[in-house]
């Protein structure tokens, strides 16, 4: 009976990432300034939870992309390309929609050093094209390095010799995901230390422009989630509605219960092939194609993924300098090329490429 008591009341790893981000916005409130020190505890955990993902990302990429034959090759590229980019598409339109929603500000109060240096320009040939891989993979040139990995995969799709080298990427990603995995578990340490530093140095003003990140990113997560994604599949395809959301609930709980994406993807599969299997409407390639398409997808980014970005566009308001529409394509196209690693990695990146202060990270 105790054991089954104490079961009941442990807390998972969500939960536990949620008290200590409430716990560390408490300890901000009441401590004040003395928790500025706890910054440099937040900063080590980022550059924990950074140290195993390009590398992670290049070595998945590889073997995701090489162990396809070139006729799956031909239908990911051709089918689900299309189709990810027309999710991409209407993700643009709805974050590019959002900052329509941020209330006029006459002056900005944040300060970062940032601010004072002078402005360098985008090398957009060294971003995109690595004429030295290493080198972009040393510095976290991140569109540069997924380009070089896409490139190899492609390249290994043809090789009959390749299955050793696969299965030796495939372990080696495995090595990778399990140190993400470790870091991950020493989450709710590292946002008690940055919740706690941010509560404690933000002001009264600040916290209260904080939520219009917070609203209107709810509502774009809503819209798309449970509104215009869904009924764009069920427009397309046999399924209704019920279906779409109904297949993906399991991994939605999944997902937010345990904090790792990574054990959704057999989640997927499964309820996907279900899914045909209900409709009648599987034939011989229908469990393989599934089988490839979803982790393979899981390389790109996500339309949730492409949320973040809504991050950019608030910090630039927050600092009085909103993105000018100009700029939108040139936002998406490294936003897209950026995304392919983690947000912890890709938002630092963007805020530099965007001119606008890295420090608001935190």
């Amino acid at each position: 009976m105790a054991t089954e008591t104490k079961k009941k009341f442990r807390l998972g790893l969500s939960g536990s990432i949620l008290l200590g981000f409430m716990l560390g916005i408490l300890c901000g409130l009441f401590f004040g300034e003395y928790c500025a020190g706890l910054k440099i505890f937040g900063d080590a955990f980022i550059k924990l939870l950074q140290m195993s993902i390009l590398p992670y990302i290049v070595v998945s990429l590889m073997v995701g992309i090489g162990r396809l034959s070139y006729q799956e090759a031909k239908i990911l590229a051709i089918k689900a390309g299309s189709l990810l980019l027309v999710f991409w598409g209407i993700a643009f339109a709805v974050i590019f929609l959002m900052p329509l929603a941020f209330p006029s500000v006459e002056t900005a109060s944040f300060f970062s050093t940032t601010l004072v240096k002078a402005k360098e320009q985008v090398d957009f040939l060294e971003l995109f094209i690595p004429s030295n891989p290493f080198s972009s993979l040393a510095n976290n040139v991140i569109p540069a390095s997924v380009l070089f990995s896409i490139a190899v995969g492609i390249g290994l799709i043809g090789i009959k010799e390749k299955h050793n080298l696969i299965g030796d990427l495939a372990i080696l990603a495995t090595a990778l995901s399990r140190v993400a995995n470790f870091v991950v578990y020493l989450t709710p340490i590292g946002v008690f230390a940055i919740a706690a530093s941010a509560a404690g140095t933000m002001t009264l003003e600040e916290i209260g422009r904080l939520q219009v990140y917070f609203a209107t990113f709810i509502v774009a997560v809503m819209i798309l989630t449970f509104w215009i994604l869904p009924m764009l599949v069920a427009s397309l395809t046999p399924f209704t509605y019920k279906d779409v959301v109904g297949i993906s609930k399991d991994a939605l709980v999944t997902g937010f219960a345990t904090g790792k994406l990574f054990i959704i993807l057999p989640i997927l599969i499964q309820n996907c092939n279900d899914l045909f299997e209900n409709y009648k409407q599987e034939h011989k390639d229908t469990a393989s194609f599934v089988d490839i398409i979803v982790p393979v997808s899981f390389n790109f980014p996500t339309t949730g993924k492409l949320l973040t970005l809504l991050f950019i566009l608030f910090c630039a308001w927050f600092t009085g300098n909103a993105v000018s529409v100009t700029v939108y394509p040139r936002l998406s196209l490294i936003g897209i090329s950026s995304l392919f690693a983690s947000t912890d990695m890709a938002i630092p990146f963007l805020l530099d490429s965007m001119q606008i202060p890295s420090d608001l990270y935190q």
